[in-house]
């Protein structure tokens, strides 16, 4: 049974002005952001990106992200935020529509002024229908946005490898590569240093210098990034909650509902529901 238009769903075109840095973070949703105003700098999970206006992101709930305008007085982009459970009946054992989040080399796509000028039409569309609230409203919102996600999949099937320049230096990254494969084991500033043979002083500062954040917030979000793959996959709230790499439990419920706005029990009513 398809499950039709929900309050959860989220379709907004925002815009910010001059200076925008805000801090790493996720969602418990999934999120289509197209950008249509600025030059940013795209932060998701180990990877930064310089993208221009045109070019689509593809987020799930598990990817930590931010952007920073760098160049323009205007950051402009069209967004669709649509939760797991909802993505998934609108999907058919014929048709995935959570492609393009999951079987692509990479989050990022650039897209024409033909397919830039159809995701923002429909989007105007949607918003325009949820406005209005004409008899029927929920359904062509529906079809709208299922016509969008058939578009952007068909895309990103059809699309050449990520193109976009890294630009994390070589340094940074390593640091980053470390700090994921050694999640579930104690991490200290003292420990990275002296596996990198710098200075702590000196690793927290070129960290920073290249992702606007703390090695320790990246920690942490990572580790609830983790977390919330653990509980979605059946680990029990203790197993997840070491190894994810939290040594208290009292700790980790705290930062998991700091960072995610629920507690872990009612992230896995949610995982339950979407199975259902």
């Amino acid at each position: 049974m398809i499950q039709l238009y929900s309050e959860q769903l989220e379709f907004k075109i925002c815009r910010d002005y001059h200076y925008w840095n805000p801090d790493f973070h996720m969602h418990n949703f999934y999120e289509i952001f197209l950008l249509t105003a600025g030059e940013v700098d795209f932060y998701i999970n180990n990877t930064k990106r310089h993208i221009l206006p045109g070019t689509i992101i593809f987020i799930t709930d598990h990817d930590i992200h931010k952007s920073r305008l760098v160049s323009g007085n205007l950051y402009e982009r069209i967004y669709i935020h649509i939760p797991p459970f909802l993505l998934d009946s609108y999907s058919s054992g014929i048709t995935s529509l959570s492609e393009c989040f999951h079987s692509i080399s990479s989050p990022f796509l650039k897209l024409s002024k033909k397919y830039q000028d159809i995701y923002c039409s429909t989007v105007r569309n949607m918003i325009t229908l949820e406005k209005d609230k004409d008899f029927g409203y929920d359904i062509m919102i529906q079809a709208e946005l299922l016509k969008l996600l058939v578009l952007v999949n068909t895309l990103c099937r059809n699309s050449p490898s990520d193109n976009f320049k890294e630009q994390y230096s070589e340094r940074v990254y390593k640091i980053i590569y470390h700090i994921e494969e050694h999640l579930c084991e104690p991490l200290s500033l003292d420990k990275i240093a002296d596996y990198f043979s710098i200075d702590k002083y000196h690793l927290c500062h070129i960290f920073k210098s290249e992702t606007s954040t703390t090695i320790y917030h990246f920690i942490q979000l990572k580790r609830i990034a983790l977390a919330k793959q653990l509980l979605a996959d059946g680990y029990s709230l203790t197993e997840t909650c070491y190894d994810a790499g939290f040594n208290n439990y009292n700790h980790f419920i705290t930062t998991f509902k700091k960072h995610s706005g629920i507690t872990p029990k009612q992230y896995i009513r949610q995982c339950e529901e979407k199975n259902s």
